[in-house]
């Protein structure tokens, strides 16, 4: 729910006081005692704290009524929730953003002697979330805030625009932004000399993927190891919503240079989609021999509609709402001609609606392949106006006639569709294309912290999807941040790419190893001899050698017909996090599923692992943290047991070590 203005807090049911034993909470992973939380905001090292701020509703816990809530810590492990540092009020809620510590005090917040933490963060405006940029400050070591009197310091036509992460650029002596202008998938730059004043330098994007809107920019300067002769590299993280490759909301990266103005990503080969046989373009005047069902469906492109590219099916009203969405109020349909299946592959630009016709919902906002009017095959869009293309393959159909219907049931959302193509290969979405830094389901808006001591970059991301994230099956409280993770760039073959690794302050949590063992053989499913019930906070090394096996990897949250399984597939290279039999999938349709990131064997034929088990997540960081996912999970009370397997032949186990890790909840005296 979101509370209106104004409204009091006693109104609200309070939650109960939280134990920190409820189930699925964390035990290693910072989650606020009550209420609903998401980004992480303005981290910050300061006088010996590290600071985390984070969206937050102090009055419930769904999405509303956002304010910064605040946690310290002295050593990135344990963590003291502090009150909300800044709150929402009656003409604006309180969105993502940056802390830096003003050294020079070059906005006369403070002192020399003093210098103030200064808080840049989107300020959304009641009623509409249009969003500006402002200003707040503190001079106690970010117990109390003062917002500056003369916010905004920097507005915008476009309303979404958002989220400032700002840094010292000491080139230019000028303070940086970067900041997302969301629905037009830019990122612009902006300088400053005192915070309060700001002067636009350059934009980036469209670029990467592209299927959901840009959110959260985070660009630091890094040395690239394993290299010779490179120079400093920049690495910039957007994260979007939606258009993840699992679905929903990620984070993705791009490596490059920038000046001080502009960022140039390192140049990547153009996407061009594979060519075949063009079943519908739709350039003309009209649609031609497809067959028109329904009212009021548009005429040219949207947003993300590029010339050349006319969406069809729009079943759009003639006006807009907010004065920015389509009138979705029309329904209808849109069915082609006959047509034979006579290649592998059907191939489509699509947008719209992420409105599948799925079980117990309503609405449909669709594109569908009919053979002998069944439904064989179906689509649905990002749920944005961008096109992106998607494929379905047919090779089970070859030589069937068939059918394509756009189909429009929904009355709040709509269905884009463009350049039908059968061909012999399939298209790649953009979101396959892309760099992500997390290839599972939950972690987004990640963001480093400022003024890291000894020039560390450690990363937070949210561990939640806005697929489903206020559906999650936790209370008190709603979500979990990540574990901070050091980040730097390694020189692999031609490419930069970007590690990661979690914090070695983490292993401070380790107890005496529970479980330990070199050399086994597994085939088929192996229990972890007298290791008896593992725990549900477990840190995890492995190294795994895939032998004859087909598929290998470890069985985690085992116990009463679940498990979330880690596994390596070497038909597809892929690393996988399957948590269709996890534990509680039911609270929504698309939380149930795998996550999959690709990965080649290394030369050495062993596969390193490193596996934090908490509860209610899973995150695996693989080959010294080339990848990683990191997946909720939902398991029963009795699912703490560690398995090993391994299918279509036997692997071998070269190391196993197994810690229980001690809770981060106790009282800290630090205020």
């Amino acid at each position: 729910m979101i509370i209106a203005p104004g409204t009091a807090a006693s109104s609200v049911q309070a939650p109960p006081t939280p134990t920190y034993q409820e189930p699925y909470r964390p035990q290693f992973h910072y989650t606020p005692g009550q209420n609903w939380m998401n980004d992480p905001n303005g981290l910050v090292y300061y006088q010996g704290e590290y600071h985390m701020f984070y969206q937050y509703n102090p009055l419930g816990n769904v999405w509303g009524n956002m304010s910064w809530g605040h946690a310290i810590s002295r050593d990135l492990v344990h963590w003291t929730e502090l009150p909300v540092a800044i709150p929402f009020d009656d003409q604006a809620t309180i969105f993502s953003g940056s802390v830096v510590i003003d050294e020079q005090n070059t906005s006369g917040f403070g002192t020399t002697d003093n210098p103030p933490m200064v808080a840049i963060y989107s300020s959304a405006a009641l009623p509409n979330f249009a969003q500006s940029q402002a200003l707040a400050y503190s001079l106690d070591r970010g117990r109390t805030w003062t917002k500056y009197a003369g916010n905004p310091v920097l507005d915008n036509s476009d309303p979404d625009f958002r989220d400032p992460k700002v840094f010292w650029y000491e080139p230019s002596r000028r303070w940086i932004m970067p900041v997302a202008l969301s629905l037009q998938r830019k990122i612009q730059f902006y300088s400053s000399p005192d915070l309060k004043n700001w002067t636009l330098e350059g934009d980036f994007g469209p670029a990467g993927a592209i299927a959901g809107v840009y959110e959260v920019p985070n660009l630091i300067p890094m040395t690239v190891g394993g290299s010779t002769g490179r120079p400093t590299k920049w690495l910039l993280i957007v994260n979007i919503n939606p258009g993840a490759r699992g679905g929903g909301s990620a984070a993705q990266y791009f490596i490059g240079d920038f000046d001080g103005h502009r960022f140039q990503a390192d140049p990547e080969q153009p996407y061009t989609p594979p060519t075949g046989v063009l079943l519908a373009d739709f350039e003309g005047a009209s649609y031609g021999d497809w067959t028109v069902t329904g009212t009021a469906f548009g005429s040219g492109p949207l947003n993300g509609a590029t010339p050349g590219q006319r969406p069809v099916a729009q079943f759009v009203g003639s006006g807009l709402v907010n004065s920015r969405q389509p009138d979705d109020s029309s329904e209808g349909t849109l069915t082609s001609p006959p047509f034979q299946i006579t290649t592998d592959f059907v191939n489509f630009l699509i947008g719209g609606s992420d409105l599948p016709n799925l079980t117990g919902l309503p609405g449909e906002a669709t594109v569908n392949l009919l053979v002998n009017n069944e439904v064989v095959r179906s689509s649905s869009g990002f749920g944005d106006e961008w096109l992106d293309w998607k494929s379905w393959d047919v090779t089970d159909l070859l030589g069937r006639t068939a059918t394509i219907q756009i189909v429009d049931r929904a009355g709040t959302g709509h269905i884009l569709l463009d350049q039908i193509t059968l061909s012999d290969t399939a298209a790649t979405s953009s979101a396959d294309r892309a760099r992500w830094v997390d290839w599972g389901h939950d972690f987004y808006a990640a963001i480093t912290y400022n003024n890291a001591p000894a020039g560390r970059q450690p990363l937070v991301g949210w561990m939640n999807n806005w697929q489903y994230g206020d559906k999650i099956p936790t209370f008190p409280w709603r979500s979990t941040q990540s574990e901070p993770r050091d980040l730097t760039l390694r020189a692999v073959g031609d490419e930069v790419e970007l590690i990661q690794k979690p914090v070695k302050e983490l292993e401070q949590l380790r107890t005496a190893p529970i479980y330990q063992a070199r050399g086994l053989n597994v085939t088929g499913i192996r229990d972890l001899r007298g290791a008896g019930n593992h725990g549900k906070a477990l840190d995890i090394v492995a190294e795994l050698d895939r032998g004859s096996a087909d598929r290998f990897g470890l069985r985690v949250f085992v116990g009463d017909g679940q498990e979330t399984v880690i596994g390596y597939d070497t038909a597809t290279q892929e690393l996988y996090v399957d948590r269709t039999r996890s534990g509680d999938v039911s609270f929504h349709p698309q939380f149930a599923g795998v996550s999959r990131a690709p990965l080649a064997m290394p030369a050495s034929g062993r596969l390193k692992l490193r596996i934090l088990l908490d509860h209610s997540s899973v995150e695996v960081f693989a080959d010294g943290g080339r990848r990683v996912i990191t997946d909720q999970v939902f398991p029963g009370a009795n699912s703490d047991r560690v398995q090993l397997f391994a299918e279509g032949g036997t692997a071998r186990v070269g190391l196993v070590k197994i810690w229980r890790m001690e809770s981060i909840w106790w009282p800290d005296p630090v205020r």
